[in-house]
């Protein structure tokens, strides 16, 4: 398990015009002062979770060479918000915590319970113009790639050969439906799907691209209008015995108990720190191979950036999957030899990069330069993000391509 660092901040945040509500931001690392984070719509602001999310988030940025803090963000809300109460939730949060997001000490990104149009009306009502680009509902796409990806390599590394494998999806929202269609389309039998209304389970493996537009259509509830399959407890679904099981749903979902239940050879999640404390050394000794979340869902913060900086979605797709996955092979294959958790090596290997990418940038922070000055202006609409496009690739290739990989170590 990745340590949450003594300095974490905390900003608790409460009040709002005719709104009753309570919130938490936890800063886990800034780099020039900043941060980025996921903005999540919870049922309680645990604090310790929120600081796990945070310390997740900075060893994203550190795995994908980003020089930027990593934050997380819980907002308390009611089981089922409406849209309006979400968008009211949203807008006392904005009102709270308005300094810490215009200073962008904070820069709130789409997690659990919002998308990214929601963060850019977030923005808007604090007078924070974000050009269309730069915020476009794609991310639960992008990180079902490299929830996709990732469980295709987790899979060979246990030994099972992909276009064999069975694998259940807890949570069916925009990354775990993403996740769902990625994986059929890379042969692997999706045998269940679960919401919190419960599950659907067929042996030979889900119709995903029939379930997909019942899901956005009737949200939750399609798992009990889907009659081509047959309907479990969702907790039924969580001890079936698959290859591969996918957490694509709340943060800390998973407690010890749930842990013991499960029945799979490799856990790849999609949600935010899904095991509670103690769960990922209880699958390790069960030989369960787990990839952390701050790998795992990379392609949520990777695509983005991609496409802000001047890639199709098709491109951005195409550039993750050609240079993701010797990464994460590679850094299988090291952990194997050195032998410990994967995700313990996975961490170091992080935050070894994070640390370096932070001395090297603050440094340089009150230098003006003329990459610098360019990268502003496409941030603010003014320049066309196409002048972005060389440098984002480059940048891309040297943190996931085989350059990064032949120079990549990790002190032990």
């Amino acid at each position: 398990m990745y340590p949450v660092p003594a300095c974490t901040l905390h900003y608790l945040v409460q009040g709002g015009e005719g709104v009753g509500f309570e919130a938490s931001i936890s800063i886990d690392s800034a780099v020039c002062g900043r941060s980025s984070g996921g903005v999540s719509l919870v049922g309680s602001c645990d604090g310790a979770l929120l600081e796990r999310a945070a310390r997740s988030r900075t060893l994203s940025h550190g795995f994908l060479g980003m020089p930027i803090g990593g934050a997380a963000a819980f907002i308390k809300t009611p089981s089922r918000p409406t849209p309006d109460q979400a968008r009211q939730l949203l807008a006392a949060f904005g009102q709270a915590a308005g300094p810490l997001l215009v200073s962008r000490r904070f820069s709130p990104t789409a997690e659990l319970g919002i998308d990214d149009s929601d963060v850019r009306w977030l923005l808007s009502t604090l007078g924070m113009g974000v050009p269309r680009r730069a915020l476009r509902d794609q991310s639960g796409a992008f990180a079902g790639l490299t929830v996709a990806l990732s469980a295709v390599a987790a899979l060979r590394a246990v030994g099972v050969r992909p276009s064999r494998a069975t694998a259940a999806i807890e949570g069916f929202g925009k990354v775990g439906g993403s996740t769902a269609l990625e994986l059929y389309e890379r042969g692997i039998k999706v045998v269940a799907v679960s919401t919190n209304e419960g599950a659907l389970f067929d042996a030979d493996g889900l119709d995903v691209p029939a379930l997909l537009p019942l899901a956005q259509r009737l949200g939750v509830s399609f798992v009990r209008k889907y009659t081509e399959a047959d309907r479990i407890a969702a907790a039924e679904a969580r001890s079936l015995s698959v290859d591969l099981f996918c957490p694509c749903a709340l943060p800390g979902g998973i407690d010890l108990a749930t842990a013991a239940r499960l029945r799979c050879r490799a856990l790849i999640p999609g949600a935010r720190v899904p095991l509670k404390p103690g769960g990922e050394g209880m699958l390790t000794g069960r030989g369960v191979l787990y990839v952390p979340d701050f790998v795992a869902t990379c392609g949520g913060i990777l695509g983005p950036a991609l496409t802000f900086g001047g890639f199709s979605m098709p491109s951005a797709g195409a550039l993750i999957e050609r240079h993701y996955p010797p990464l994460l092979e590679w850094m299988l294959g090291v952990a194997e030899r050195h032998g410990g958790p994967f995700s313990d090596f996975a961490a170091e290997y992080a935050m070894s990069r994070f640390e370096r990418l932070r001395t090297e940038t603050e440094p340089q922070a009150s230098r003006p330069t003329v990459a610098r000055a360019v990268l502003d202006a496409c941030g603010r609409g003014v320049l066309p993000p196409a002048l972005l496009r060389r440098s984002t690739r480059r940048r891309v290739i040297s943190a996931l391509g085989s350059s990064g990989v032949e120079g990549a170590s990790v002190d032990r």
